[in-house]
């Protein structure tokens, strides 16, 4: 990937002459012929793709879905609310209405929201686009040959993400909800309001405290082991920067930006200013729920005090 992060996985089932993905990495460079490389390494190809299953629809993850689906036949199974926002990416106009109206609420200037959805107007490119073949349910069994796994559901990172258990082997393929090494940014859903994505992730969290996970695969960084290690440490985290938040407001009003640049800096590239705002208003939007900060508009503009 052309990002910090560098890469993301794709995982392969095999069973007999086919396989089954597990996300389908990004659509650029050469990622399709490192794919085919990888498949052939293992005596079979593209064409044995029989299903494609996708952890969240976010772009690193299911931008070659398409074009595997094209050449392959297989079927393509991903959650209802991932299914939804993969289809957002096809109606640009929609996108950058809702866009500008939140994120010019939340203190960004014109000139910064442009910057920032001209890179995913450039995403949007390359995206292999797609149509679900079926959608995903919560704690259902999906069966792939002799492999059996359940589909956990785990909003937070992405409000459509899910996770998959296979409990005979004690695995879990995690997309990017734990991480070995960093945190999954959260980020609002422009389109629904109501989700909470703070909230969502830490419940989320929660489902898979009590699995017997011997390995997690994550969807970038090595395979690791003491998944409720690495949950409690994601937790500390969450709770450290709420409180950093708070300690960032008084009796001035800031906007989530002002208040992402306490958190963060402001000596950042772009769109790693778009991330802090987003995981900075995640934080805010439960503080306010929780009654502990006051929020109010000014203008257009929303801004932030302490209780």
């Amino acid at each position: 990937m052309p990002f910090r992060l560098k890469h993301v996985h794709v995982y392969a089932l095999v069973s007999g002459k086919e396989i089954a993905l597990f996300d389908t990495g990004f659509n650029v460079g050469d990622s399709y012929e490192i794919l085919e490389k990888d498949l052939e390494s293992i005596g079979l190809g593209i064409k044995s793709i029989r299903d494609i299953f996708i952890t969240h629809a976010h772009t690193d993850h299911c931008s070659m879905a398409g074009l595997l689906k094209s050449r392959s036949g297989a079927n393509i199974h991903l959650s209802a609310a991932a299914d939804t926002f993969q289809q957002y990416f096809t109606k640009p106009d929609l996108l950058n209405r809702q866009g500008n109206q939140f994120y010019s609420q939340h203190g960004m200037s014109s000139q910064q929201i442009e910057i920032i959805f001209a890179v995913y107007a450039s995403i949007s490119k390359i995206i292999s686009q797609f149509k679900a073949d079926d959608h995903l349910q919560p704690d259902e069994i999906r069966e792939f040959g002799d492999w059996r796994f359940k589909v956990i559901f785990t909003p937070g990172h992405a409000l459509g993400h899910v996770c998959f258990f296979f409990g005979k082997e004690k695995f879990l393929i995690s997309g990017d909800h734990v991480l070995p090494q960093i945190t999954p940014n959260l980020s609002p859903d422009i389109f629904d309001p109501n989700f909470r994505p703070l909230k969502s992730f830490l419940d989320s969290l929660q489902k898979l405290e009590n699995l017997p996970v011997e390995r997690v695969y994550p969807g970038h960084g090595i395979y690791f082991t003491g998944l409720t290690a690495r949950l409690n440490e994601l937790r500390a985290h969450h709770k450290e920067r709420t409180q950093l938040i708070v300690n960032s407001l008084g009796a001035q009003p800031k906007t989530t930006l002002q208040v992402s640049q306490d958190i963060f800096g402001v000596d950042l590239p772009d769109f790693d200013k778009f991330l802090a705002l987003n995981e900075t208003y995640v934080h805010l939007m439960e503080l306010k729920l929780k009654g502990l900060i006051r929020e109010e508009q000014t203008g257009n503009v929303l801004v932030y005090t302490a209780q």
